[in-house]
């Protein structure tokens, strides 16, 4: 019958530490939707729901546990018979049922065999632990062994319903094939077989119906009436007692061995955990000796539930509870236990530690469970986990797999793994923590990609963009269609300056549109311009197509943009579509100190000539050098005419002036027409070299060269400007009056080879007593001196003493 998946759970009453979670059990596949035992889609999710207050407060907890149903031939079974009991061995499932049938089945519930042994409920079934045997005993007082692999069938008839078996562990192995088994009759009798049959020995009577069985090792232990016991067919002794709980005639008693020493009991409202030890040499006394068993309680729990089954999990319990009525305040009241017809609580698996803490609760949507009692359910467990594939194979040693069993229904549970872990973080939103999760290594690989795509909807979502970029190449690694999908989900929400720092190159290369789409999204806004510049250089040519991009950049620049960014990101892509020219032009205009490295790199000389403004204004001295080194191919003309025009602050003057200085060097007359130019530039600029420049050059104007030499205080160089143009008189002039320098004058006279010049030498310098000296002194040779005293004035003094004695 179908299950309404909008229910309300029932929480337990009183305090408990973790709120109950329901879990709505879909139903099972037909067999035809598992024909080969898969789980197929009946494993539950997380999202559950849950109306109490308890319950949204213990929303955010994760469960311990999953759930399903278990398909192939269970449902079809139930659907005309009902589970009464089920038990898990090595190699397989028994499930025992009310028309006296024992089912054995893979562990994905397909059917494998059956045994039609009884004609009523079969009440247990058990195993040998090698898998080779199962007994089974039922109400209609029959106890039959069978070989799992031949027809060997053994059958036992009693006069009183047989409601426990337990076949010897060793049972396939041993000769004497031991088992025990109790019931309505009170005894717990044990059978071994030997030369003439088996042999009945009767362990224990008188106290009540025997409700359950248990074999370990050489432990025999076993519920009746008045409690537990356990006896040792190895030392042939009952070793314990363990009383009953105070309400242990409401429900039938659970038995289970933990292990080879543990054992686990449930009991109507009460838990205890029994430990068998081995008395040593500790100098007790008493009857027992060294070597003995006895049992200790470590364990005593009292609950607020009756407990319908009971398993271990690691060092904590699973148990199967079964909710008293919240408003029946009678602690022995039988309706608790066995409720009215159709108003019966949902079954709940419970995981408490040993000091009765509750970690996890669950309430299961069982088929039908308003109408079953708590002595209806059972919990069966495997210390196991699936290991052999289709084979139905477990392998021992690893987690533990739980079967809680109604009359028609058969629920999977089983420790939540790694991949549980990380699909319950995603579904509560936890996306982070899933991707740590997944990071650890223990989840599925594949995981990562479900893992990524809802980590990235749910950023996206919240509008954290950059968040989601920096972590795409976390999520998405090396798959391209995962990349390219998401390029275009970033495009779409035009984020794509975010996305374009993480998108890879190589490993996965994508197709050459995507990064063209990129790199488009970069160029229309300025904001991701330098963005723009910066993808480009880091990223291969080779993965997108260069004229591609350029048109789009072009066109952005046409239309007005005057971002450098964008326009050194043109001049990149030049670069790369080996157009150096253009490119040369974009890093001049943007003045990129490279640019002269550029020039001698790609060898574009003949490409500077249109841009001596740009390059004297980025660095004057290497512009110069390199336009006289250039000079041959570099018209002159064009130069001067370049840095005049574009002089319009006056701030290329001394660059025209470098330049014409260091081209004169080189080649005196290859700007001459530019000569009276650089007499202005000389005596601006550089003034102790005008005098050397006028020496050497002829292709300037006296007049205006003296005319700026004048204006500017030039006394030397206007002396060799006036010896130049003949007017000597006036130069020597210039010499005496404003010089003062008798030894120029005379050397003066004397490259003049004019008489009649030394005679204005002495003329001008006779008003000057000091010179009059100087003249006596540096003219010896060329003037006679008598006559040249002859014309000192009467009564001057002349300070020159030597001359005087020499006179």
């Amino acid at each position: 019958m179908p299950v309404s998946t909008k229910v309300e759970a029932v929480a337990p009453p009183g305090q408990v530490t973790a709120a109950a979670s329901l879990v709505p059990l879909p139903l099972p596949p037909g067999p035809s939707a598992l024909q080969d035992g898969g789980e197929g889609d009946d494993e539950l999710g997380d999202d559950d729901s849950r109306d109490d207050e308890d319950e949204d407060e213990g929303e955010d907890e994760e469960p311990r546990l999953k759930y399903q149903r278990l398909g192939g031939s269970v449902p079809t079974l139930l659907s005309s018979d009902a589970a009464a009991c089920l038990t898990v061995g090595e190699r397989m499932i028994a499930l025992g049922t009310h028309d006296g049938t024992v089912h054995l089945l893979d562990f994905q519930g397909n059917q494998v065999r059956e045994f039609r042994v009884h004609t009523a409920t079969v009440n247990e079934v058990s195993f040998d632990s090698d898998g080779e045997y199962v007994g089974s005993c039922s109400d209609d007082g029959t106890v039959v062994i069978s070989s799992l692999y031949t027809d060997e069938k053994e059958k036992f008839e009693y006069h009183r319903p047989v409601k426990a078996v337990a076949l010897d562990p060793e049972y396939a192995r041993k000769s004497s094939k031991q088992f025990a088994l109790g019931g309505l009759a009170g005894q717990l009798i044990f059978l071994s077989k030997g030369w003439l049959g088996y042999r009945e020995q009767i362990l224990h009577s008188g106290e009540g119906t025997v409700h359950v069985v248990k074999w370990r090792t050489s432990l025999i232990a076993w519920a009746n009436d008045a409690g537990v016991k356990v006896y040792d067919t190895a030392s042939h002794q009952r070793i314990t007692f363990i009383e009953r709980s105070p309400r242990a005639n409401l429900l039938r008693p659970t038995l289970v061995w933990q292990d080879d020493t543990v054992l686990l009991i449930g009991w109507a409202d009460c838990i205890k955990v029994a430990v068998v030890r081995t008395r040593g040499w500790d100098g007790l006394t008493g009857t027992l000796g060294p070597g003995t068993k006895y049992v200790e309680i470590r364990t005593s729990l009292n609950t607020e539930y009756y407990v319908s089954g009971l398993a271990p999990f690691g060092d904590q319990l699973v148990v199967l509870a079964y909710l008293p009525d919240k408003d029946d305040n009678a602690a022995e009241s039988i309706s608790t236990a066995f409720p009215s017809q159709g108003h019966a609580p949902r079954p709940e698996v419970r995981i408490v530690t040993r000091q009765n803490e509750e970690l996890a609760t669950d309430a299961l949507s069982i088929h039908g469970y308003e109408r079953y009692k708590a002595k209806d359910y059972v919990l069966a467990h495997a210390p196991f986990i699936e290991s052999g594939g289709a084979t139905g194979q477990w392998a021992a040693g690893d987690e533990s797999l739980y079967y809680i069993v109604s009359p028609k229904d058969v629920v999977l549970a089983r420790p939540r793994d790694a991949d549980d872990h990380v699909k319950w973080l995603l579904q509560h939103g936890y996306y982070d923590k899933a991707l740590a999760a997944v990071e650890e290594g223990n989840a599925k690989p594949e995981l990562l990609e479900e893992v990524g795509s809802r980590y990235l909807d749910h950023l996206i979502l919240e509008r954290h963009y950059d968040k989601a970029a920096e972590l795409c190449p976390k999520l998405l690694r090396g798959s391209a269609p995962a990349w390219e999908r998401w390029v275009f989900h970033f495009a779409h929400l035009r984020q794509l300056p975010s996305l374009a720092p993480y998108i890879p190159t190589a490993n996965p290369q994508l197709r050459d549109t995507v990064y063209e789409l990129v790199l488009n999204s970069l160029v229309t806004n300025p904001s991701y311009h330098d963005q723009l510049l910066t993808t480009i250089k880091s990223w291969p040519s080779t993965i997108y197509s260069v004229p591609t991009i350029i048109a789009p950049i072009q066109l952005q620049i046409s239309t007005g943009s005057k971002s450098p960014a964008l326009k050194e990101a043109l001049a990149e892509l030049h670069v790369l579509d080996k157009q150096y020219e253009k490119a040369l032009a974009i890093y001049v205009e943007l003045e990129k100190p490279f640019v002269f490295e550029f020039i001698e790199q790609h060898n574009l000389y003949g490409s500077i000539h249109d841009k001596v403004v740009h390059l004297m204004r980025l660095n004057g001295k290497r512009a110069v050098q390199m336009l006289i080194n250039q000079s041959d191919s570099t018209d002159a003309t064009e130069v001067v005419s370049q840095l005049q025009k574009e002089d319009e602050d006056g701030t290329l003057r001394e660059y025209l002036h470098l330049y014409l200085h260091s081209l004169f060097e080189k080649d005196p007359t290859a700007a001459k027409e530019y000569h009276g130019l650089q007499v202005e530039l000389y005596a601006d600029y550089e003034p102790r070299l005008l005098l050397p420049f006028l020496r050497s050059s002829h292709y300037y104007n006296l007049d205006e060269a003296y005319e700026v030499c004048t204006k500017r205080g030039l006394t030397r160089e206007r002396v060799f400007i006036l010896g130049r143009m003949g007017n000597s008189r006036e130069a020597l002039a210039l010499i005496i009056n404003e010089l003062k320098d008798i030894q120029q004058a005379v050397s003066f006279v004397q490259s003049q080879a004019d008489e009649e010049l030394w005679e204005e030498l002495i003329t001008q310098s006779m008003h000057n007593p000091d010179m009059v000296g100087s003249l006596l002194e540096h003219t010896v040779g060329h003037i006679d001196p008598l006559h040249l005293v002859n014309k000192v004035p009467a009564g001057m003094s002349i300070p020159r003493s030597v001359l005087t004695l020499q006179l």
